[in-house]
């Protein structure tokens, strides 16, 4: 299956089916509407992260051939663009006859070199703004926000994750206990520092009710403000982080898959072999003025774009004391039917 792919025009014809499907779904449900038009807003249409989503689009998908998918095949699929990865009750003295079975004799396919990966720098991001996707008769917005870091995974920002822990990144978060406990205004918000090798993004989540969607942007602003300002972390905040972080390493790789995966992501990300057991003591050695610089130094709250998926007729007028310029689209034709 790894060396040669049958790609067969019927079993194509079958997945394209489903990828169209899915992107439906996804342009006509709130969550990915929005994060179909956030993620090239922050990056940009030529960075390889500022796709519209990860399933591409009808037209994309549409166009795809089969002859398409082979020139994939051979420019990435291929042994020099290739590491095995094996976790399990086993040894490289037993695994390597077999590895050496099944792929010791692949070559590259003469004549068409290895796919490389575009090096794109992240557009500059100047005042913030709010993009609005009208849907009509919406009793809940769709909030997400987001702007680039500055930072790429291979930095390995430990320091800013546990700030966002703090901001918005678990339960007991800020921007959660003021919007959901405090003002009753949404079921749950969130933060979140984006994963991967590259460019990485800081992200709002916040789905609210419609008639507090200008309210909930403004508490969410004037929270991070606070956080970044007059009330960082505090020792309280700061140990509790720590502690979640610390104390859940064990249960975090009691499997074969979790090891798996952590090997995978240190190869990926440059990390020596003994990242995990020294992460411990990374974690304990952090202090307040570490997570308060970190956070100052990658969010912004002014650069934020938003994007807000709601009824404009009751959203719009509520957008106009945040001072941001507001554009408004229209949703596909299903969301905007409220279906």
């Amino acid at each position: 299956m790894i060396r040669n792919p049958a790609l067969a025009p019927v079993e194509i014809e079958r997945l394209r089916a489903i990828q169209l499907s899915r992107i439906a779904q996804e342009e006509t449900n709130p969550n990915g509407a929005a994060g179909r038009v956030l993620r090239p807003l922050v990056f940009c249409a030529a960075h390889p992260y500022g796709f519209i989503s990860g399933i591409g689009t009808s037209a994309s998908v549409k166009a795809l051939t089969r002859e398409d998918l082979v020139a994939f095949h051979q420019r990435w699929i291929r042994p020099d663009n290739m590491k095995i990865f094996v976790s399990g009750d086993t040894t490289l003295a037993a695994l390597l006859p077999k590895l050496e079975a099944a792929f010791g004799s692949w070559t590259p396919p003469a004549g068409i070199a290895k796919g490389t990966k575009a090096n794109v720098a992240v557009a500059q991001q100047g005042q913030g703004k709010i993009i609005l996707i009208d849907r009509p008769k919406s009793s809940q917005s769709v909030i997400v926000a987001g702007m680039p870091i500055g930072l790429k995974g291979v930095d390995d920002p430990i320091a800013l994750r546990i700030a966002n822990e703090t901001l918005g990144g678990s339960f007991t978060s800020r921007l959660n206990s003021d919007l959901r406990e405090a003002k009753g205004w949404s079921y749950g918000v969130g933060s979140g520092i984006s994963a991967g090798k590259g460019d990485l993004v800081f992200q709002v989540t916040a789905p609210v009710q419609a008639d507090r969607t200008g309210d909930s942007i403004q508490a969410l602003v004037e929270n991070m403000q606070a956080f970044l300002g007059a009330k960082p972390v505090t020792p309280e905040e700061l140990q509790r982080s720590i502690n979640s972080n610390t104390l859940s390493l064990p249960g975090d790789y009691e499997t074969a898959a979790a090891v798996l995966a952590t090997v995978q992501g240190n190869a990926l990300l440059g990390r020596p072999d003994d990242y995990i057991a020294k992460l411990s003591a990374r974690y304990r050695a952090l202090t307040q003025a570490d997570i308060a610089q970190a956070a100052k130094t990658a969010i912004d709250p002014t650069k934020l774009t938003w994007v807000i998926v709601g009824d404009a007729a009751v959203v719009e007028p509520q957008l106009a004391k945040l001072g941001l310029p507001v554009e408004v689209r229209r949703a596909a034709p299903a969301a905007a039917a409220g279906k």
